[in-house]
């Protein structure tokens, strides 16, 4: 059995760690001798429909403002069109912060200049500058029943309902009441400080502001992932004694 991941623009977008989470997902997919190719896309590539639909599951991390503008033209005009005809299509993806972001119809800066989105989610982010508090430190937030009542994530979850992590994102993101978030925050932030919605969860793909990375926390993520991108309804059960008890200290400590 093999999983292709698409780790797309690896070197804009790792802020904090973000690639942890492509090798969090080779290291479980290994563990049950599963290989795994993982092909990096980044500015200079240029994928078609065809690399597409032998894509098992697609990544993307955050970045700064930099990294971001540096790969902005080419998503826009080259990929935008192949993430969202892959997305609309079911395909399993993860977006981390900055890419979620862009994933949106707009970001607007807090000095009112707009950044376009691919337009995916019917979402928007705005930057307000001073006037409000940096969306800072660690967060926990309670999955939606969208993820917990599905099949393969009650076969492959060992952990909870839970996920914890870490966020730090000026942007506020704001979903349209049709949208589904990933979890509701009962710790920190989340989209906005405002809603509790955290992240967002749209057919096969997942966005979110944890970072840390996300998945080195969350083996039940990890693990879903996984077996929707090979469309198995169970995976074999590995140890993760250490990581769930630390991710159940890591629930208490902030809630």
């Amino acid at each position: 059995m093999k999983m292709t991941i698409a780790y797309f623009y690896p070197q804009e977008l790792n802020l904090y760690g973000d690639t942890g989470n492509v090798e969090i997902l080779v290291a479980r997919a290994k563990s049950r001798e599963i290989s795994v190719n993982v092909v990096e896309v980044g500015a200079q590539d240029k994928p078609d429909s065809y690399f597409m639909k032998n894509v098992d599951l697609v990544f993307m991390g955050g970045g700064p403002d930099s990294g971001q503008k540096q790969m902005y033209k080419d998503l826009i005009e080259n990929k935008g069109p192949l993430l969202k005809e892959y997305i609309e299509n079911d395909g399993i993806a993860l977006f981390i912060c900055g890419s979620y972001q862009l994933m949106g119809h707009y970001y607007l800066s807090a000095d009112g200049s707009e950044l376009k989105g691919l337009g995916v989610y019917d979402m928007y982010t705005q930057h307000f500058g001073h006037q409000k508090k940096r969306c800072v430190g660690n967060i926990v937030c309670r999955l939606h029943a969208s993820l917990l009542e599905d099949p393969v994530f009650k076969a492959v979850n060992h952990t909870g309902d839970s996920l914890v992590g870490f966020e730090n994102h000026g942007g506020r993101t704001y979903l349209a009441k049709s949208l589904t978030p990933l979890a509701r925050v009962m710790s920190g932030y989340g989209n906005n400080a405002e809603d509790k919605t955290e992240g967002l969860h749209y057919k096969n793909s997942l966005g979110t502001y944890l970072h840390g990375p996300l998945l080195s926390k969350n083996p039940h993520l990890a693990d879903y992932l996984i077996a929707k991108a090979l469309g198995l309804e169970k995976l074999a059960s590995l140890d993760d004694n250490i990581i769930n008890t630390a991710h159940s200290a890591l629930e208490k400590r902030f809630t």
